[in-house]
């Protein structure tokens, strides 16, 4: 019982965002659209079909810097939406990724 009200108290604490965070098939946006629902969401995860398999890509992305854990920095990536091959969203990586402090 004292495992159950623990678990049900740290369910309690949790931000409510963490289990709220919308997935985006890109292929049929627009990279303004994209880049809109980066912005008003928070974090995006954006998703596209690959090859010729269709195995789906998935990646996070996020509005900005407050949406990333301690340790990491945003960078633009650039990735294909229906109207352009380098739409440019950010996402976050590690720090120290490329060896550096930045």
């Amino acid at each position: 019982m004292k495992r159950l009200l623990l678990a049900a108290m740290v369910f309690a604490l949790l931000p409510r965002d963490a289990f709220a965070i919308v997935r985006y098939m890109v292929q049929d946006m627009t990279c303004s659209e994209v880049q809109a629902a980066v912005e008003r969401d928070g974090v995006a995860i954006l998703y596209r079909k690959a090859g010729p398999s269709g195995t789906p890509l998935y990646d996070r992305y996020v509005a900005n810097q407050s949406f990333c854990q301690g340790g990491q920095i945003t960078i633009k990536e650039a990735i294909p939406t229906a109207d352009t091959k380098s739409c440019r969203v950010s996402k976050c990586i590690d720090q120290n990724r490329f060896g550096s402090d930045r």
